[in-house]
């Protein structure tokens, strides 16, 4: 069981037992169906060393959500008056005090008037990958911190150049690239020919004499830089539809396996100026795996 903290659901077991509780109601399954599949699913915490944290977890939801019913808060309070789940902080310094005062709150919650039923709505389905392969999009800058760094109304140009299952339910999310430059007017589809990749990454931090660079390119061994972005959509609203104007579609890469990581389009408007000044006045090129040729000096950045 991964700790890290004495909170109730400072564990992966308690948040575990939440979550499929909660995503059982999500279902539309009434709250005994909820509670049969959630004990199905997660059948190996009873009689285990983690039963405990199983009906304290599944009380303190149920109450939260107005659900609780009279087998489960039996259960919990049993195992309150047991201090189960004590025996995880036997070598900690103060023998689970903090654990201790958890279990006492939680005993005061569950034995305190429980609120009203709450409505438990379906989340919304969110779609990940919403652009075709190869369209290209420009961004334009609109917010309160692109105001402030002087690209308030600029243009960047991004493509979608494949889609990943990755977390957030395995649902695919688009990997883009993005095209090292900024457009004081919205760009066209031709204004893609001759631009670098812009990398999503940090430059490392070195230092070394302007001679050496004159005399040779100097080469770093690093991970591989981050050259493309997994899209990441939270909510619906971070997406920022009336910011985004379709270009057209234009081939791109081959639909290989590069390195990229993931990024948000909620903080797009901040991410995406940080990124393009870090790189500027740095040139690199690939040499291996993992190594790459700076031709300046990048240890100020």
């Amino acid at each position: 069981m991964g700790t890290w903290g004495s909170g109730l659901y400072a564990n992966d077991d308690t948040s575990d037992v939440r979550n499929t509780y909660i995503k059982c109601l999500e279902e539309g399954l009434s709250n005994a169906e909820a509670y049969e599949k959630t004990l199905e699913s997660l059948h190996d915490y009873i009689g285990s060393d983690e039963e405990p944290l199983f009906w304290y977890a599944l009380a303190e939801t149920q109450w939260r959500v107005g659900r609780l019913t009279p087998e489960v808060k039996k259960k919990a309070l049993e195992w309150i008056g047991k201090n189960g789940g004590l025996e995880q902080w036997e070598d900690s310094a103060n023998k689970g005090a903090g654990w201790i005062k958890t279990l006492g709150k939680l005993k005061q919650k569950l034995e305190s008037p429980m609120p009203p039923e709450k409505k438990i709505k379906k989340p919304e389905e969110l779609d990940l990958n919403l652009w075709n392969l190869n369209d290209v999009y420009a961004y334009q800058f609109h917010g309160k911190n692109a105001v402030e760094h002087g690209y308030f109304g600029k243009y960047m140009l991004l493509q979608k150049i494949g889609a990943d299952a990755l977390y957030y339910g395995n649902k695919p999310m688009m990997r883009v690239q993005i095209m090292d430059k900024v457009f004081d007017h919205l760009p066209s589809l031709d204004d893609l020919d001759g631009l670098r990749i812009l990398p999503v990454d940090n430059p490392i931090r070195v230092n070394i004499s302007q001679d050496a660079l004159i005399e040779k390119r100097i080469v770093y061994k690093k991970n591989p830089i981050w050259m493309s972005a997994s899209m990441v959509i939270f909510k619906k609203s971070e997406y920022p539809k009336k910011h985004l104007t379709y270009i057209g579609n234009k081939e791109g890469p081959p639909n290989t396996r590069i390195n990229d990581r993931e990024l948000d389009w909620g903080g797009i408007d901040k991410w995406l100026y940080e990124f393009y000044e870090r790189w500027q006045g740095i040139e690199f090129d690939t040499v291996g795996h993992g190594e790459y040729e700076y031709t300046q000096n990048p240890s100020n950045r």
